[in-house]
């Protein structure tokens, strides 16, 4: 029987079936839901409407935002645009939910950033009493400043890292989030005027290696196909890329051609089984790096086939060493080198020799490789040989992972890059654009410092300044922890941002509030070259302003010339002056004449805009709808016979050191071999995004109907290492990087980081228990068959600011690609192991006070760092032996993940301490917190009435032996003739309340309650009767009549599990076009088709 007490009488239990906590403190800054209300969904009642386009993936939809009388926004897509023709995807159709203020940088200020980085570690008190309230206080470390001062300010401070250290200690780092305009100023500040090259960006990890490739084959970075390529070819190979998810609009352009022609065929090459393999007509599932193989295969069998194009390739170069280099692959050799049958091997070679019209697509899984740049050329060589490059229907494609990627290759907003499709290492093409720029000095000819060395150059001392922009590296790089502590390191961090849920922002000496996505203006190039206007819809929040102008007035304070912008139309003409200088075809290349494919001036009708045709100019491809190039290069590859062998951590000296027994060093080729510890299982991790979140969450974090397809970090594998582990579904494990060290007179060899000496000092073992606890990552299991054996996936979007443990960056090392630099980011070697959890919780709270709630725990984690388990080290963290096996982890005391909702937060909570346990299922601690709070606010509520009073009242459920807690805070404003009455749960004059906090927390997931009726309550719980609200919320949910929708599987139409499972059972809805006319689910971008299917095998009878 649960155990119930009411809070407010120490011996209450026997009155009411839930208890009431009421407070009488006066507030005038206590919860107002109106600040959080949702932005409303499309109505045809609006005063005007905006084409824009789409911030997310590089496919660059056009985007129709319409913004009514009251400022509201709301997005569908542009029917005219040729890149959707309309449709959105999940994102798109959400982006309206991510215009608020929630979470927004709004002005520019100073930061003490060791001490914003400590709000991202446990926080250290030396009191017993771990207050939210002091928490908050003791870590303001921000000084709010004005841009006149602070632009002067930074203006002084690089002009003095230059005089001090020199022009090279000076870098950016940019993003594909930058527009154009702004892409444009950045590159021509450093490389023209500060004098280095040292700029690079995050495009760096998702596309550098296509830009390598194409420029290896053609000469130059060239795109020579279209999307109309996808719907005409009669044969499209997706290599590496989960189209189904990560673009699904062009995957629907596909499909609806496919559909039209059901002879079109679909291969889909990835050691995953993906959501675009639902719709394949046949799917290799090669080990992981082994495309190099295959494709010399294949360029082997279509050579000796007969399938060559001579004609086109005659004139070609390095043909016959390619062939030569690929003919050592027969189908057997590459069938065992990919882990695939033979037959599977020559289908595929079968179906590609049989259609002209062939397009490869390659994104991701390609590039972030350190092969990456072969593996292309690979893709591309085959095109080349059979003349399928540049034709209707007949290309190689790689689809960017970025809305302006390909603006950023234009611009050359990278460290090998010059600008406009001019080469770094050509000295007449660093003269021309000197002397267009009227630079002060000679461009340097040195290729500048790469995102993947920033942090050793931070380290070194080479780089002393670092301005970044628009991205969040210290998740998203590779050693995460790593740059995480060279920017600690610097002396001198800005950060250009819109988003206060950005890591890299907590890392920053100066913050500076750039524009977001609708109040940005500017310019972007989709993945067909295709350039379309990004438009303003609503006007900046606070103090925000465009990149461009933050730079060109550092620029200008600094005393350069050249940077007196004031609109962004005077940026993209002087671009699309800079691709045309000195660029004539139709001469011969000379000092005063470099031919290239870019020239913008031939694709607009005047080469200078004004700023109204600026304003108005729709969507154009450069170059035409295709570009045949008069260059072709193939490539001889070499597959490396390592590929398939993930990457190994370097074992530092600083990290502790390991036994000297022999049995704890494996060799690095057995890695896989897991008998010696049956408690841990060794994988290789694959790294990438989810259908509904991009990137680092900072936008797509903000919208509720993004939230729900995953909302916690969750690791997939297959069954083998499930059942080998002993985990189900929903289980948490803990992932740690493997480690190698070159020991003196041996080979690398793999490092068993279980086993540690820990025969060293204290200060030692706290050093390393927190670069341990740093590495951690823990997630909750999923198990499929779509994974290969060996292989793990686990989202590449948890930051700290959503997830406590959960970045992934922290477990992959820094391994590039010789060519292009870019980081192999799905090749990773981990070791998973399992984590009992003492007590599981789901905590719900308005979203204002997310971040109260969030320092309330990080303040009794360190608590426990206090009383740290006798006889250990105090560290934040608990250690138990894993099964026997004589090794133990060290681990958090308490993990958490956040998913923003409709009306609330959801905070996901798990601890494998029972102490931790003991503290989170006593009432009394939540109850500290609703009073610290409210301590720390005023003591006046203005309602008109200062004798008015806004009551806290909470009520909770414990039971012991179950161990179980239900808590619940809500808050209504009370008259002041009503002060001295104790409100009721049977009281009929009882005000409606606000629900604040509901707290749930039982040793497993399916004693807590779904979370769909609650978010609803936090919107209102007048449809709750006043004599059951306290026994509904408590319960989670109502006592009849309630359908749970269940988990989110349709995000465009918000249609959950249990709809779908109705209409296939009740309904007799036994296809996902039935489920579709039934429900609305995958009836827009057709993303969650596979979920729907999978469900239909499930589910009918």
């Amino acid at each position: 029987m649960s155990e119930v007490i009411l809070s407010n009488k120490p011996n209450a239990s026997q009155e009411l079936e839930s208890g009431i906590r009421r407070s009488d403190h006066k507030s005038n800054d206590m919860i107002n839901p109106s600040k959080t209300a949702l932005i409303a969904t499309y109505t045809e009642e609006t005063t005007s409407t905006i084409r824009t386009t789409c911030p997310y993936c590089g496919v660059g939809c056009g985007v129709l935002a319409s913004v009514d009388a009251t400022g509201v926004v709301s997005v569908k897509g542009d029917p005219e645009h040729p890149a959707n023709f309309g449709k959105l995807c999940s994102k798109g159709s959400a982006l309206a939910q991510t215009l608020g203020s929630a979470r927004r940088l709004t002005e520019p200020y100073y930061q003490n950033k060791l001490a914003s980085m400590a709000q991202q570690q446990p926080i250290t008190y030396d009191s017993h009493a771990y207050s939210a309230t002091a928490a908050l206080n003791n870590l303001a470390s921000t000084v709010p400043t004005d841009w006149n001062g602070v632009l002067n300010d930074i203006a002084t401070r690089l002009n003095d890292t230059i005089a001090k250290h020199g022009r090279d200690s000076i870098m950016f780092y940019v993003s594909g989030q930058l527009l154009t305009e702004d892409y444009y100023v950045a590159n021509k500040f450093i490389k023209g005027f500060i004098g280095n090259n040292n700029i690079d960006s995050n495009s760096r990890l998702c596309m550098s290696s296509a830009v390598a490739g194409h420029k290896r084959a053609f000469g130059a970075d060239l795109v020579p196909g279209n999307y109309e390529d996808l719907e005409s070819c009669d044969l499209l190979v997706l290599v590496g890329s989960n189209m189904a998810w990560c673009h699904p609009i062009l995957f629907g352009r596909f499909l609806a051609a496919k559909k039209a022609n059901p002879n079109k065929k679909l291969i889909v090459i990835d050691p995953r089984r993906t959501d675009s393999c639902e719709f394949a007509d046949l799917h290799l599932p090669i080990a992981a790096g082994t495309d190099t193989h295959l494709y010399n295969g294949l360029l082997h069998y279509l050579s000796e086939h007969g399938f060559s194009d001579t004609g086109y390739i005659e004139h070609g170069h390095g043909v016959d060493d390619a062939l030569a280099a690929a003919n050592v692959w027969s189908i057997e050799k590459v069938a065992q080198a990919c882990q695939v049958s033979i037959d599977s091997i020559l289908e595929f070679y079968q179906l590609v020799a049989a259609h002209d019209k062939t397009v490869t697509a390659f994104s991701m899984g390609v590039n972030q490789s350190k092969s990456g740049t072969d593996k292309v050329n690979a893709i591309i060589n085959t095109h080349l040989l059979t003349g399928r490059v540049g034709k209707p229907g007949a290309s190689p494609f790689s689809l960017t992972g970025q809305p302006n990627a390909m603006g950023g290759r234009e611009v050359g907003a990278l460290a090998n890059l010059l600008t406009v499709h001019l080469d770094l290492d050509n000295s007449i093409h660093r003269q021309l654009v000197a002397d267009f720029w009227q630079a002060p000095q000679p461009i340097a000819p040195e290729v500048g410092i790469q995102a993947c060395d920033a942090a050793d150059a931070i380290l070194d001392g080479r780089i002393k300044a670092i301005w970044i922009m628009a991205t969040n590296p210290v998740v998203s790089l590779p050693d995460a922890d790593k740059f995480r502590r060279a920017l600690a390191a610097c002396d001198l961090v800005i950060v250009s941002d819109c988003s206060v849920d950005s890591d890299t922002v907590k890392c920053a000496d100066i913050v500076l509030p750039a524009q977001g996505w609708g109040e940005k203006s500017g310019t972007v190039t989709n993945s067909e070259r295709r350039i379309s206007r990004q438009r303003a819809v609503k006007p900046a929040l606070g103090l925000a302003k465009p990149d461009w102008w933050i730079l060109s007035q550092v620029a200008r304070r600094m005393g350069l010339s050249g940077f007196d912008y004031d609109h962004p139309s005077e940026i993209f003409n002087e671009h699309v002056a800079l691709t045309a200088f000195k660029n004539d075809p139709n001469q011969s290349e000379s000092k005063n004449n470099q031919p290239r494919y870019l020239n913008l001036a031939k694709d607009l009708p005047m080469p200078v805009l004004s700023r109204a045709d600026y304003e108005v100019m729709p969507p154009f491809q450069w170059g035409g709808a295709r570009i045949t190039s008069t260059q072709v290069n193939l490539i001889a590859i070499t597959p490396s016979d390592i590929a398939s062998l993930p990457n190994f951590h370097h074992f530092h000296p600083h990290q502790r050191r390991q036994k000297t027994n022999k049995s704890d060093v494996k060799n690095r080729d057995k890695w896989h071999n897991t008998d010696f510890n049956p408690s841990t299982v060794n994988l290789r991790l694959i790294t990438g995004r989810i259908r509904d979140q991009w990137h680092t969450m900072t936008r797509t974090g903000l919208a509720p109907q993004l939230n729900q397809h995953e909302s916690v970090p969750t690791l997939t594998i297959h069954p083998h290492e499930a059942k080998q582990l002993g985990v189900e579904k929903g289980d948490y494990v803990q992932l740690r990087p493997c480690y190698e060290q070159i020991l003196p007179n041996s080979e690398a060899t793999t490092i068993d980081t279980n086993n540690f000496n820990t025969d060293t000092d204290t200060d030692t073992d706290t050093d390393t228990d927190n670069e341990n606890i740093e590495q951690t990552v823990l997630a909750q299991i999923a198990i499929s068959d779509s994974m290969r054996v060996g292989d793990a996936f686990m989202p590449m979007h948890w930051s700290n600011a959503f997830a406590s443990f959960a970045r992934v960056g922290t477990l992959i090392p820094t391994v590039v690609d010789p060519y292009s630099g870019q980081p192999e980011l799905k090749n990773s070697a981990i070791r998973m192991s399992a984590v009992p959890m003492q007590t599981l919780g789901k905590i719900m709270v308005h979203p204002d006070f997310q971040d109260t709630i969030l320092v309330h725990l990080r303040a009794m984690t360190a608590h426990f760092k206090k009383e740290a388990i006798a006889g250990e080290s105090q560290t934040a963290s608990i250690k138990f032996e894993l099964n026997g096996a004589g090794s133990s982890l060290s681990l958090p005391a308490l993990t958490w993940s956040i998913s923003r909702q409709a009306n609330s937060v959801l905070i996901t909570l798990a601890s494998p301490a029972e102490r931790t346990a003991r503290q989170l299922l006593d009432p009394k601690f939540w109850q500290q917190f609703i009073d610290d709070y409210q301590k720390s606010v005023s003591d006046k509520w203005l309602t008109g009435n200062a004798d008015d009073t806004l009551t806290v009242n909470s009520a909770f459920t414990l039971s012991k032996p179950e161990k179980q807690l239900r808590f619940i805070s809500t808050q209504s404003e009370v008259r002041s003739e009503a002060l001295n009455h104790i409100p009721s749960p049977l009281d009929s004059t009882m005000p409606s309340d606000q629900l604040l906090l509901a707290i749930y927390f039982a040793p497993k997931v399916m004693y807590l309650p779904s979370t769909h009726w609650l978010d609803s309550c936090f919107a209102s719980t007048d449809a709750i009767p006043v004599q059951q609200r306290y026994k509904w919320l408590l319960a989670g949910r109502p006592a009849t009549g309630y359908i749970d929708p269940g988990p989110l599987v349709c995000s465009c139409m918000a249609v959950g599990e249990n709809i779908i499972i109705n209409a296939i059972a009740k309904q007799q809805c036994h296809s996902a076009q039935s489920v579709g006319k039934a429900c609305r689910a995958g009836t827009n971008c057709g993303s969650c088709v596979s979920q729907i299917n999978a469900l239909i095998e499930e589910h009918a009878s």
